[in-house]
Formats: C-alpha cells, structure tokens, sequence
C-alpha cells in the first residue's frame, strides 16, 4: 500500500504549494485536479533545429514587478549523505532538461521523509542547477543539449514522412530504439484532431 501513497505525495506538494495563504484557518486545502493545468507552447531552437513543442506547467508565481513566470514542483525524499549524490547527478538531470527546455526559470523541491510528511522546500533557479552539478563534474548542460541535437540528427535522417514511429529506451542495451508504428497512438491522434 506505500507504493501507492508514493503516486500521490507529489499532487499533495501541489495542493500545498499552491494554497492560497490567505484562507481561514477552518478551511480546507483545495485538491489538484491533474486535468486542469497551465499550459504553453514553446518555440525554440537547438542548434540548426528549430523546435515546437508543447509543455504542462505546475503553477506560476508573479515578481515585484508584477510579470509572471511558470514555476515547476517536484518531490523528493530528504537527502542525507548516501543519498545526496545520486539527487544530483540523476533527478537534478531530470528537473533541469524538463524546466531548461521549457523556459521555467524556477524549480522548488518539496523534500519529504518516509512517510510522505514535507520536512523542508527549496527554491532552485533553473539556471543554477548546472553550476552545482558542474563543480562536483556529475554531468554538464552543454553535454545533454549536444546529446538532444543528435538524436534530432538522426530523427530527420530515419524518419520518413507520413510515418508514425515509437522511441523507446531500451535499458537493458542502453541506448534508444526507433521503432516504426503500425499507427499513431490514439492519445497523440486525439489530442491533433482537437486542435
């Protein structure tokens, strides 16, 4: 039954985190509902590729100023010294490509212990994250990006038009598979003839 509790302590740091301070203290805290979310369209380019792709952001926040800007919420267990090295080198990885990619310029980080209860948060500044990792030499952003142009590469040399294609990663050989499709998924399908 814990494994189940795990699916669900990253909507309960949602609903925290997004919990209007201003509430009476009788009131309840809202519940997300995982079908209403920020979405944005992003055009970017990542060396000779020019990119259009579509990404679900957890909430925003506003500056001083006024402007508003997406910030992404994630979960974590609380680190101690076994820990905190593969934090950095493989969920740090994951929080920054996601958030990089898709112009979030602020990731926090709700650490909880085993037990689901928050013991602590941290705001992290996108752009940061690859100077903390690059000192201790764990991975560098100008590697993964350089990684993402080339399987770009080999997309546009593989693929032929008016096919539809998987892309997996096969663990067991480490490296990703292009698989061709007898159809589109019906979630892809769907999703372009409502738009």
């Amino acid at each position: 039954m814990q494994g189940i509790h795990h699916c669900f302590w990253g909507y309960w740091f949602e609903s925290l985190a997004t919990e209007d301070p201003r509430r009476d203290d009788g009131e309840g805290i809202h519940h997300v509902d995982a079908n209403v979310e920020y979405c944005s369209v992003i055009k970017t380019k990542l060396c000779s590729h020019r990119i259009l792709m579509g990404a679900e952001m957890d909430c925003c926040d506003s500056a001083d100023e006024g402007r508003r800007f997406y910030v992404e919420l994630k979960t974590s267990r609380e680190l101690d010294y076994h820990t905190e090295e593969r934090y950095e080198r493989k969920k740090l990885l994951k929080f920054w490509i996601q958030s990089f990619l898709a112009g979030v310029p602020y990731i926090v980080i709700g650490f909880r212990d085993d037990s689901g209860r928050l013991v602590r948060t941290e705001r992290l500044r996108t752009k940061d994250i690859t100077h903390r990792v690059k000192m201790k030499n764990y991975w560098h952003g100008g590697v993964c990006l350089a990684f993402a142009d080339e399987v770009l590469c080999w997309f546009y040399g593989t693929v032929k038009e008016n096919e539809d294609y998987i892309l997996q990663f096969a663990p067991s050989f480490n490296r990703l598979e292009l698989l061709q499709a007898q159809s589109c998924p019906d979630a892809i399908t769907n999703q372009v003839e409502q738009s």
